[in-house]
């Protein structure tokens, strides 16, 4: 059940390659597991695996282990756990806490670029980790920054409701005047929009 599951987890953030779910499944089939989806994916050949995938998840919610409905979850816990295992070994100053500090960037960033994040809290404190990569890159103050992303990481692991490391204006019950916009102005970008565009930046340095 363990390979199962480890499988599952990396099929649920796309991380696993499809033409190894037919190999999976047979070992599967081989340890004593037995569905119809699995022995189904367990037969098929590794250069026609076009059905593996949906064959896997058949398999995986006959066997109990994620239900047809609980992949969303299911990647939701896998990239949070994730994100939380590198903000420990960052605040513990184990391995390499710029390596840290991406994946913590990217796990929570896959989080919120739904058009409604989940869980949505994240939105902010994924915006704040970009930054704070931002600045190091950039060449601020490098001791405040190392403050700060210890602070986001110690709020990521606190749980819910998640608080940002950075004030945003108008939190707590404050409403501002909407600025007058012309028809023909484009919408401002929005935090999605913004970190869209910095994940890419990241993935191409």
């Amino acid at each position: 059940m363990d390979e199962l599951n480890r499988a599952a987890d990396l099929f649920a953030v796309g991380a696993l390659d499809e033409s190894l779910l037919t190999m999976i499944g047979a070992e599967a089939v081989a340890r004593g597991f037995d569905s119809p989806a699995l022995i189904e994916l367990a037969c098929l050949h590794r250069t026609d695996c076009r059905d593996a995938p949906e064959l896997f998840r058949t398999a995986l919610a006959e066997l109990e282990i994620v239900h047809l409905g609980g992949w969303r979850e299911r990647e939701v816990a896998v990239r949070l756990r994730r994100a939380n295992r590198n903000a420990a070994a960052l605040l513990a100053d184990e391995g390499d806490a710029d390596e840290c500090l991406r994946l913590i960037f990217t796990d929570l960033f896959e989080l919120t670029m739904r058009p409604v994040p989940e869980p949505p809290e994240l939105e902010e404190l994924a915006w704040d980790f970009y930054t704070m990569q931002i600045s190091l890159e950039d060449g601020l103050d490098a001791a405040i920054t190392w403050d700060e992303i210890r602070t986001g990481c110690r709020n990521l692991l606190a749980g819910p409701p998640y608080a940002p490391v950075y004030p945003r204006a108008g939190r707590v019950n404050e409403t501002s005047p909407e600025p007058h916009i012309p028809a023909e102005t484009p919408d401002p970008p929005t935090l999605l929009d913004r970190l869209r565009a910095g994940l890419a930046a990241i993935l191409r340095r």
